[in-house]
């Protein structure tokens, strides 16, 4: 009866952990890509080939920026990319590897609100994506008007649309995203306002053993440069 008992209760627990892993992120060209006419992204590219060394199958998911957070949040057998690391998300997160790197900027449209000055825009409406680390180190700097979009790309059209002044994010992302959805748009970007690491994150209950493998995986495709090469495929280069 004991017996049966355990076996019962495994058929009831398994489920949740079986299965690939479930990898999370948002349309963000030219990192990871919804809708790309064969290309996926760069970090899409290099966590697939990361996990194919690793062994590890994985399913990657697009779904809004702030709905990717709350899944690695909650849902076992979860990873989410690319996500920023900072002290206050250092405990929710299995921190994985690091993916690549990030410079925030103001981007604006030529010919509308300067970006160059960004502290004149401490009063002025700027647009963020929804979720985003940001926010708040934003808020601390004086920043009182910020616009939360669902998409980067929501957040470009407030810009066109004058309902914004700029956009604050990833240099990469945004410049990439104007490019791919607003293609005559001509853009001027601020300086870096800080720069991080951006990383695949996972949900806290990955085991040790998926997570080593996975960044073993990581510094073998670093090494042998197909890391560089991914990168080189959409304009971008591997930090130094």
């Amino acid at each position: 009866m004991r017996s049966l008992f355990c076996s019962l209760l495994a058929c009831l627990i398994l489920p949740a952990f079986a299965g690939p892993l479930r990898v999370v992120t948002s349309d963000l060209p030219p990192l990871s890509i919804e809708q790309g006419a064969g290309q996926q992204g760069a970090l899409v590219d290099i966590v697939t080939e990361v996990a194919r060394r690793a062994d590890v199958p994985v399913q990657i998911q697009f779904v809004p920026w702030k709905r990717a957070l709350f899944l690695v949040a909650t849902v076992p057998n979860t990873a989410i990319f690319p996500l920023t690391r900072n002290a206050q998300r250092e405990k929710s997160y299995r921190w994985i590897t690091p993916l690549h790197y990030e410079k925030f900027v103001f981007i604006g449209e030529e010919g509308r609100a300067p970006v160059t000055d960004a502290a004149a825009l401490r009063n002025r409406p700027v647009a963020i994506l929804r979720g985003s680390v940001q926010i708040e180190n934003l808020k601390k700097l004086g920043y009182t008007q910020l616009i939360e979009t669902t998409t980067v790309q929501g957040g470009l059209r407030l810009v066109k649309l004058g309902i914004a002044d700029a956009v604050f994010g990833d240099q990469d992302i945004i410049s990439g995203t104007a490019h791919s959805y607003f293609p005559d748009m001509q853009i001027t970007i601020s300086k870096p306002v800080t720069k991080a690491e951006t990383w695949l994150g996972g949900s806290p209950d990955m085991d040790d053993a998926t997570a080593a493998r996975l960044q073993a995986a990581m510094k073998a495709v670093v090494k042998d440069g197909t890391y560089a090469r991914l990168l080189k495929n959409y304009g971008l280069r591997a930090p130094r």
